[in-house]
């Protein structure tokens, strides 16, 4: 066990020891925008999203987090109000360990304060990823990255060398790309159309990940186009595709 992973387990058991289990289901709403922030919530099972609300109506999902992650400290430790919704996609549990407890044991206990630090750090690490993800790429290739990103960090493996992406809506995709669930729905198909992608019900599989990659190098490349085979057994002589928390 790597020493980040023992800070980890003795971070989640004093939070456990300090807060109170409670279980969700999938569509809950476990932290309110706008609503102050008397709470952290350490995911114990069960995944979730975070969901920003804009001014037009449309939603944008800044990250999906899962069982081990932290939610809400920002908040309590800046003693702001929520700045986006924390939305349950599964049912699971989450221990709630209320703002007063929680300031008390970052005072009393470093390890927690490093461990906080450090999330904190990833986590803008991950926002500046996705910001540059959106301000260098059309959609169709930031859905491409996207997927690729996912199925490297959390995929799971399926066939020969593919990997499969699992639990995510056209929606979901969308919102968290910025773009229309159906400029996604084209998107998904032009990749189906190159062989790079089969999809099914909530799942999203890249046959050839080292193929798509090899795609993504090459900055003219777009789904769709019927060029794909000329990418075959190039060498990865190229940056890999900014890495953003998924699913």
């Amino acid at each position: 066990m790597t020493e980040d992973h023992r800070l980890a387990d003795q971070v989640r058991t004093l939070l456990r020891n300090s807060g109170r289990p409670r279980p969700f289901r999938r569509g809950d709403v476990l932290i309110v925008e706008g609503a102050p922030a008397d709470e952290v919530l350490l995911i114990e099972t069960g995944k979730v999203k975070v969901v920003l609300h804009g001014s037009n109506g449309a939603d944008s999902i800044l990250g999906f987090y899962g069982a081990g992650e932290l939610m809400g400290e920002m908040g309590v430790m800046g003693e702001r109000p929520r700045s986006a919704d924390v939305i349950a996609r599964t049912p699971g549990v989450a221990v709630h360990v209320d703002a007063h407890t929680f300031r008390t044991l970052l005072r009393d206990h470093p390890s927690l304060s490093a461990y906080v630090t450090d999330v904190l750090s990833k986590r803008l690490f991950q926002a500046d990823q996705r910001q540059r993800l959106h301000a260098s790429f059309e959609v169709s290739v930031r859905v491409a990255r996207q997927l690729l990103s996912w199925a490297q960090s959390s995929g799971e493996p399926a066939g020969e060398g593919g990997l499969r992406v699992k639990g995510l809506t056209q929606l979901e995709i969308a919102q968290f790309v910025t773009a229309s669930a159906k400029t996604v729905d084209h998107v998904l198909k032009q990749l189906r159309a190159d062989k790079l992608l089969e999809t099914g019900r909530r799942s999203y599989v890249l046959p050839d990940p080292q193929l798509l990659e090899r795609c993504l190098g090459d900055p003219d490349w777009r789904p769709g186009r019927g060029d794909v085979s000329r990418f075959s057994g190039r060498p990865d002589n190229f940056a890999h595709p900014d890495s953003t928390r998924a699913c």
